[in-house]
């Protein structure tokens, strides 16, 4: 992620699998907002854990909409 000082970085979902995270990164990514996946190893070894999807704060109701359709 580039350096955005001003805008803090939020977790937008929690995944349960890494195939559904990747797929919805990839979403965003093809629409020009960057995005990290968190605890993605953990995730496999604990799936109870989650694989969270962060983004910068400024992008969350665009994101929720590229995600939702």
């Amino acid at each position: 992620m580039n350096k955005h000082n001003e805008d803090e970085i939020v977790v937008l979902e929690v995944f349960d699998d890494s195939l559904t995270a990747g797929f919805a990164q990839n979403k965003l990514k093809e629409e020009g907002i960057e995005s990290s996946l968190v605890d993605e190893n953990i995730a496999g070894l604990n799936p109870l854990g989650g694989i969270k999807l962060k983004i910068f704060s400024k992008d969350v109701a665009r994101a929720k909409k590229i995600l939702s359709n």
